[in-house]
């Protein structure tokens, strides 16, 4: 069922993900995070799939001075993991600690240009092998992000400015993402001894921000990533196709905001029937829209979120057939102030899926499969 992908949903996961990590702001003077977080899931499919995570996240922030921030985060997993291939029921157990990203930001002018410049480090501290074990068991990666990761050594770097407008301001973003070599098992066919290197990725980003009164604000985004070519032995063996990105969002920190938006790949390149490497037959990725309103009760925030996945170019009779579907998710966060410099930070969520034509039903013909999935965590953050 869900192993279809396995080698693309990861690819895109790998490089958006870590990007993703590296474009995130730097927030306070100095600020700890110390965390815990549960997450479950479980599937109507005749062979059930589910399983649990529980995580313990670390993240730091300090700013040396207005200019010149660091900062680093990592996170400690275990996992149980069961899925029913052939209808042998399987539980895999594992604990380890992630990758860890580093890094700092830079704020300069640049011919009187507000600029920032941030580079960040992807440090192989966790388990190759983890997302490959649990990929069987787990939500689509279209659906649900994995949280764990275990891969080579990886540079990211980002230069950014900002261009007032008026009552706005403008923001444009170029950035590069190198992928060092990953090389995890892929079960019995797997050559340990190959060199797998997901392919770089390049970013560009525009943004408009007009502020109003009281905290308000509408922001317009629009991004893209160009994709290189994921290698094996040095061999070309993958491309994801350019992705972009479009979104437009209000923001009301006492009240209602909201963010709708769409995300388009086209198409990538692989491995052909005929054995040559070229573009694909047709788009194995779908167009992806979403809807994400939310509500702020003073330290209370409820959020939902709508995300509709449009089915891929391929017939329902080929292997890389991904039928897309629906999420539909709520989640609660409450901010706790303890005193000036602390806070406790409490969260919940419940994600009910439709994976349309995601897997057989008992005649072979495929049906849709729907999941649940579940999360409640808590993080103590302390200025320092």
């Amino acid at each position: 069922m869900k192993n279809k992908k396995t080698f693309e949903a990861k690819m895109r996961q790998t490089i958006l993900t870590i990007s993703l990590l590296m474009f995130s702001n730097i927030v306070s003077a100095g600020t700890l995070n110390i965390g815990v977080q549960y997450d479950g899931w479980n599937s109507n499919f005749l062979q059930p799939y589910n399983g649990w995570e529980i995580w313990a996240p670390l993240s730091l922030n300090y700013k040396f001075s207005p200019s010149f921030s660091v900062y680093g985060q990592t996170i400690y997993g275990k996992g149980s993991y069961t899925d029913s291939l052939s209808g042998n029921s399987e539980t895999i157990q594992l604990n380890n600690l992630s990758d860890s990203v580093v890094g700092g930001e830079f704020a300069f002018k640049c011919f009187s240009v507000p600029s920032i410049l941030n580079v960040s480090f992807n440090l192989p501290t966790g388990d190759s092998t983890w997302e490959a074990k649990q990929i069987v068991s787990k939500i689509p990666t279209e659906f649900i992000d994995s949280t764990y990761f275990g891969r080579g050594f990886g540079i990211s770097a980002m230069y950014g400015v900002s261009i007032p407008a008026g009552s706005s301001e403008i923001g444009a973003a170029a950035g590069y993402l190198y992928s060092g070599s990953y090389n995890p098992s892929y079960g019995a066919n797997a050559d340990p001894s190959q060199q797998q290197r997901i392919g770089d990725s390049i970013f560009l980003a525009f943004n408009r921000v007009q502020p109003y009164s009281n905290g308000q604000k509408d922001v317009i985004r629009l991004s893209g990533y160009y994709f290189l070519d994921t290698t094996n032995d040095n061999n070309d063996i993958f491309r994801l196709g350019p992705n972009l990105n479009a979104s437009y969002g209000f923001i009301d920190p006492k009240a209602f905001s909201f963010e709708i938006g769409g995300q388009y790949y086209f198409s990538s390149q692989r491995i052909l029937p005929d054995g040559l490497y070229g573009t694909e037959l047709h788009d194995s990725y779908g167009p992806r829209l979403y809807f994400t309103p939310s509500y702020a009760f003073g330290d209370l925030n409820i959020g939902l979120v709508g995300k509709y996945i449009f089915a891929n170019g391929y017939s329902t009779t080929d292997a890389l057939y991904d039928g897309g579907g629906w999420l539909f998710g709520v989640s609660p966060t409450y901010r706790l102030k303890l005193d000036d410099i602390s806070a406790l930070n409490i969260n919940a969520g419940y994600d009910f899926i439709i994976h349309e034509n995601g897997g057989p039903d008992a005649n072979g013909n495929l049906t849709n499969v729907t999941y649940d999935y579940w999360t409640i965590g808590t993080n103590y953050e302390i200025k320092i």
